[in-house]
């Protein structure tokens, strides 16, 4: 594959990773921005700067559901800051700044610090109002959850996506992680007196 085509083809991806987050779809975009990332660090256009690259890992990160995968979005935050290091030796005044990926990162391996921080501490300590589930922390969660959505979205296939959707999708996953051993419990078992639509 040539840079071009390489570039051309990550444009798509990250197009169809907006539409899918527009559909309430976004984990699909997770095999979409594994291929992306390897796009990004195969081109070897000399054009191709640092801080363009790390913006296009920006623009893979927004549409990830960045706490069900964590792992997967600190992978691609630790290459991000590698570009932005590199970018800022040429100019110190560009967007994304270190100290920003290094924030992000840090957020997201205090996330899956279960041993040295819970959840009601990450709550307070960046806060997240909802109480979830701890076993969203745990990579058995993030080595499932593509998976497991992808099984949900196919029972769900027939039910419209839109206001009440999660009162349909939060069962149908809990039961679907069941049948995988891993026991999970929605927002909403969790968090009572907040109102879902």
């Amino acid at each position: 594959m040539t840079n071009k085509e390489r570039i051309k083809r990550l444009i798509e991806n990250v197009e169809h990773m907006r539409e899918n987050s527009e559909e309430m779809g976004m984990w699909k975009n997770i095999p979409l921005a594994q291929e992306s990332v390897q796009l990004v660090k195969d081109i070897d256009d000399p054009e191709e700067t640092p801080m363009g690259k790390a913006l296009a890992c920006e623009a893979i990160i927004a549409q990830l559901p960045e706490y069900d995968v964590p792992r997967l979005v600190l992978s691609i935050l630790n290459y991000k800051l590698q570009l932005v290091k590199a970018s800022e030796e040429q100019d110190p005044e560009r967007y994304p700044t270190e100290e920003e990926v290094a924030s992000d990162i840090k957020r997201l391996s205090d996330y899956i610090d279960t041993e040295h921080l819970s959840a009601d501490a990450f709550r307070e300590k960046y806060g997240r109002h909802l109480k979830a589930d701890p076993i969203e922390r745990t990579p058995e969660w993030e080595e499932n959850y593509y998976e497991a959505e992808k099984e949900a979205d196919r029972r769900l296939k027939d039910i419209p996506r839109g206001m009440g959707f999660c009162h349909a999708h939060w069962p149908t996953l809990r039961a679907v992680l069941a049948d995988r051993g891993i026991v999970w419990h929605s927002p909403a078992e969790l968090n009572p007196r907040v109102m879902f639509d």
